[in-house]
């Protein structure tokens, strides 16, 4: 299966409208983070509105760390008359020193704790191994459009 188009939490499109984010390359900052098949009805809860009310993060080692990875190379742009693209570029996982266990889910959210969006990233839970890599890549439409 692939991965879930992204879903956007509630709490995201109220701060979206009341200015609270700014989407490109500048502050803040956005990180991914990954998370375990337990977290699923948390994920699911788009009424959710911040990372720590999110349980069952990916186990810290073998190259993850808690709180995921930056979410860089941002932006917001025009791609089309009365169309604008959030995108960013990819983000990477290597598992060092061991396996990565029981990945599910991604999540974005900005630093300080707002969350944004979650994908499923399968329907069911996979390891990802010593010395392979997760890449998680926006679409070609990036990671949301406005038109």
């Amino acid at each position: 299966m692939a991965a879930t188009a992204w879903s956007f939490y509630n709490s995201f499109k109220e701060k979206l409208g009341n200015a609270v984010f700014d989407l490109d390359a500048g502050t803040p900052n956005f990180r991914l983070a990954l998370f375990t098949n337990s977290a699923s009805t948390n994920a699911n809860n788009v009424a959710l509105s911040t990372y720590a009310s999110i349980a069952n993060e990916v186990a810290n080692g073998n190259g993850y760390a808690t709180g995921g990875l930056s979410v860089s190379g941002r932006t917001w742009a025009s791609t089309a008359t009365n169309k604008y693209r959030w995108d960013a570029t990819a983000v990477v996982w290597t598992a060092t020193g061991g396996d990565i266990s029981n990945i599910k889910y991604a999540i974005i959210y900005k630093s300080g704790g707002a969350l944004v969006c979650f994908s499923k990233l399968s329907t069911s839970h996979f390891t990802l191994t010593q010395d392979n890599t997760l890449t998680i890549t926006p679409n070609a439409n990036g990671i949301f459009e406005l038109s």
